[in-house]
């Protein structure tokens, strides 16, 4: 069966959940079936035949009550695919924070690094300010706001 569908099973809304693995299945069995007809030896084939059809018929049934669902149900897969999307975005702003947070620890790090003398004692970090590895911590920090401020808010 030469049908796509570009469908993963987190795309859909629950209820239809279930008829797009149907037809993943299905369609894997008429693969297979088809895939022991083109092996077997030629005298053997007809024997085969009639099991990759009727697993091919098998895959167009599940794929016509997959379109036919997913035709019948615009809201429900809109609001699913809508609400997703949000928590995905909210996910990967959560990730961005985190990131933050972790590049300035880093960078906090960095000017400690660089300040410390041997022989000198240490309350401040002034002279760390300039170090490499704070400017590429700050750098990343900055740039990670730029991407944050880009993240769209809707799908709209």
């Amino acid at each position: 069966m030469t049908t796509r569908v570009e469908l993963a099973p987190e795309q859909l809304p629950e209820q239809l959940r279930p008829l797009l693995v149907s037809f993943q299945e299905a369609q894997r069995r008429g693969l297979d079936a088809h895939q022991a007809v083109t092996r077997a030896p030629i005298p053997e084939r007809h024997k085969l035949t009639g099991t990759a059809e009727e697993a091919a018929r098998e895959a167009a049934v599940a794929h016509t009550a997959l379109l036919e669902a997913t035709r019948q149900s615009p809201t429900p897969m809109r609001d699913h695919s809508a609400a997703a999307y949000a928590s995905c975005v909210e996910k990967a702003r959560e990730a961005l924070a985190t990131a933050e947070a972790e590049l300035r620890a880093a960078a906090g790090h960095a000017s400690v690094y660089a300040s410390v003398r041997p022989g000198k004692p240490l309350v401040n970090t002034e002279r760390g300010v300039e170090a490499p590895g704070r400017q590429r911590a700050m750098l990343s920090v900055s740039l990670l706001r730029e991407v944050v401020d880009s993240l769209p808010e809707s799908l709209g």
